[in-house]
């Protein structure tokens, strides 16, 4: 197996409601159990600093807190990595919050009560498209470093933020060479 496939899922929980978090966080854990590093917070600010430092894959965020709400953490986790994929739980939003979170890069969402089944599905399903893309970024990057090598370019770099391949722009050849 590659490392790409092997590779642990980074999933942040956010939600200001305790009980929430805890059931949901015993649900991923029974479900994925060490396929999947569930980190969980019920501070949004806190969470905002965790996105800020750390890489996350996989958001689960309520839409509606206080201070700062779930499409601004969604904003951040998508700026720093831009293959997040991102889940909204609520309550009571209305369409118009629905509809911007689906614009500015939403997965999907689902309404409390949540419905664990559906949850586990959802989360499954975005832990088997990240593993796709990371083997097609690991074999793209593995053809960049072969056709880099056979011509003498600088190295590919993978880049923690985005887990996707960095490469640098080799210098021009000068006309004298």
């Amino acid at each position: 197996m590659t490392r790409a496939r092997n590779a642990i899922t980074k999933l942040l929980l956010v939600d200001d409601d305790p009980s929430m978090v805890r059931l949901l966080t015993a649900v991923l854990k029974r479900s994925f159990h060490e396929a999947i590093e569930v980190n969980c917070l019920t501070n949004p600010k806190d969470a905002m600093a965790w996105i800020e430092r750390e890489v996350v894959e996989i958001l689960i965020t309520d839409l509606e807190m206080p201070g700062i709400s779930g499409l601004e953490l969604l904003q951040c986790a998508k700026r720093r990595n831009a293959f997040t994929q991102v889940f909204f739980i609520t309550g009571h939003s209305t369409l118009d919050a629905l509809m911007g979170a689906f614009e500015m890069g939403a997965t999907d969402y689902l309404l409390k009560p949540l419905d664990q089944p559906q949850l586990i599905e959802l989360v499954g399903d975005a832990q088997k498209r990240l593993r796709r893309w990371r083997e097609a970024l690991a074999g793209t990057l593995a053809e960049t470093l072969a056709a880099q090598h056979s011509s003498k370019h600088l190295p590919v770099e993978m880049t923690d933020a985005t887990k996707s391949p960095s490469v640098p722009i080799a210098p021009a050849a000068s006309a004298g060479s």
